[in-house]
């Protein structure tokens, strides 16, 4: 897995090739398979360790005592400051959401809705409890739309992480 990072941070994901993967870890393609998977399960693989990093700033999150827009002020640019340097990594995890299927489908989903639900509980500590259950599940939604959103416009030079920033901040509390 962490030869598969390097080689999709080097290069993008669409030119991650398992023969190429295999020949540096010093394996058979074979292994490669039996051991972590075709490119899916891996790019799944490794979408998850990222995910875990970003568990952890969240769950940092719900301990501090700031209002709404500083908190998920504070979440989104710690989250950036990780994403960024692996975006290459996130942009295709993100991307192939829309393709995994079988248990691959069923493990994605379940990471979207850990997340989703992690980020309602940042939401209600945050906001004490003002907000009612749909209007907290709207909001969360709109983080993680706001947050891809800026993620594709870093890539594209768009804006800077300052900017992303403000606009899933912005996006999530329209």
């Amino acid at each position: 897995l962490d030869a598969a990072r390097h080689r999709i941070l080097a290069a993008g994901f669409e030119s991650l090739r398992l023969d190429d993967l295999a020949r540096d870890v010093g394996v058979t393609k074979a292994g490669i398979v039996k051991s972590v998977g075709g490119k899916s399960t891996i790019l799944l693989a490794l979408g998850e360790q990222d995910r875990a990093t970003r568990l952890e700033v969240l769950r940092h999150a719900l301990a501090l005592r700031t209002g709404l827009r500083r908190r998920l002020t504070d979440v989104v640019t710690r989250l950036y400051a990780l994403d960024v340097p692996r975006l290459k990594l996130v942009q295709a995890y993100v991307g192939y959401l829309w393709f995994w299927t079988g248990a691959d489908h069923d493990r994605a989903q379940s990471n979207v809705d850990g997340t989703l639900d992690l980020l309602c509980d940042l939401l209600r500590s945050a906001n004490g409890h003002a907000a009612g259950p749909d209007r907290t599940d709207t909001l969360a939604l709109r983080l993680m739309a706001g947050y891809v959103i800026g993620l594709r416009d870093l890539h594209h030079g768009r804006t800077e992480a300052a900017g992303a920033t403000r606009l899933a901040v912005d996006f999530t509390l329209a």
